[in-house]
């Protein structure tokens, strides 16, 4: 099966049931599995006056401290690495998939150090008291604006109708912010209504996703490029993300084969990012595919669609286990004609003892007028 969302359902499935496990270990199927080269995000509008940017110094490192407060608090592990396991995927720590050039994810002892610290030599997300202390810093202890005392409401953006689907992840997604004491509103339109409200700027939080057109870092990298800001010039960076540095690494970066200084450009642009957080990064999501035993050479993909002609098929192998897994059951026939001579027999003797019955005579009855 050559859908990349098949070969992670039939794996969660085998997680969740022993007996299905062991059919499909009977059975010798595989799932082979991937990050695929997309990602999923949450996204800020920097052009907002609350999540955004901010117009002076001391605006920028608070609304700073704000973006940073809710990477930390949203536990993508958690959502998409346990519970929505069939759409999860692995934690991101930066905005480019494993698998590209210029990607240090995955990689031993990388993570982003606004989210993450190193435990035992393994990434793990800092903890909400973190989180708690950087939204403080931003002028909003427990959740409240410290100058009003009013509590902190922010507009969620989704890109869907709302269903009983997609409300779950949602209602996951608000219990986050409660982490914080924030309260999160959540604005699902359809995408036709989303579209027009990114366009004019309307936006607050949002969820997104990419998939890579080709297979190089700079088709996510150029997501947060300036010159294509969504509200401003009718491009793909939602987040309306403006940053002079990074918008001149970008230049360079165009110019560029792979190589160490195509790397130190990639890696200074993901410092920039993590530090800014214009994303909380969100989660790259696992692709599986779903093969019979007799299928060789299976190898999960997005990019190349044809991948049929680098199968390698065992027909005889193939023959022997569909003959072994569909061998006919016959003793229902035999039960079936057994039952049907049982109804033979019982009809023969029905008819034989009607044909064999002696007649009753009836007794004569008196003529009229005759003695007694």
């Amino acid at each position: 099966i050559e859908r990349p969302d098949w070969g992670v359902e039939f794996r969660n499935d085998a997680d969740d049931s022993d007996a299905t496990r062991r059919l499909f270990e009977q059975r010798g199927f595989q799932f082979p599995m991937m990050t695929d080269i997309s990602n999923w995000y949450l996204g800020f509008n920097m052009l907002d006056p609350v999540v955004g940017r901010g117009d002076t110094p001391e605006q920028q490192a608070s609304h700073r401290k704000l973006r940073q407060a809710i990477a930390i608090a949203i536990d993508w592990e958690e959502g998409y690495g346990q519970i929505f396991k069939n759409k999860g995927g692995e934690a991101a720590h930066g905005p480019i998939p494993p698998g590209l050039f210029g990607s240090r994810q995955a990689q031993p002892g990388y993570y982003n150090p606004v989210t993450h610290r190193l435990v035992d030599g393994k990434p793990h997300r800092r903890p909400i008291e973190d989180a708690r202390r950087l939204l403080a810093e931003a002028g909003y202890p427990e959740g409240r604006d410290a100058r009003t005392g009013k509590p902190l409401v922010l507009n969620y953006d989704f890109q869907r109708s709302p269903t009983p689907e997609n409300k779950a992840e949602n209602d996951w997604m608000v219990r986050q912010f409660a982490k914080l004491g924030i309260q999160l509103e959540v604005r699902a339109t359809d995408f036709n209504q989303y579209m027009d409200k990114t366009l004019r700027g309307k936006h607050q939080i949002f969820w997104a996703g990419w998939l890579a057109d080709y297979p190089d870092a700079e088709n996510f990298l150029f997501l947060l490029y300036g010159p294509i800001g969504r509200s401003k010039h009718q491009g793909d960076n939602y987040a309306n993300y403006d940053n002079p540095e990074y918008d001149a690494l970008y230049k360079q970066l165009q110019a560029l084969d792979d190589g160490p200084a195509k790397q130190a450009v990639i890696d200074r642009m993901v410092d920039i990012l993590q530090q800014d957080s214009p994303w909380s990064f969100g989660y790259f999501p696992w692709g599986g595919l779903a093969f019979q035993q007799w299928v060789h050479n299976g190898k999960p993909s997005i990019l190349i669609r044809d991948m049929a002609k680098y199968y390698r098929l065992d027909p005889v192998q193939r023959t022997e286990r569909l003959a072994q897994w569909n061998a006919p059951v016959r003793w229902p026939l035999a039960l079936l004609a057994l039952a049907l001579l049982a109804l033979l027999a019982w009809g023969r003797r029905s008819w034989r003892a009607k044909e064999t019955a002696t007649a009753r005579r009836r007794p004569a009855s008196a003529s009229p007028g005759e003695a007694g």
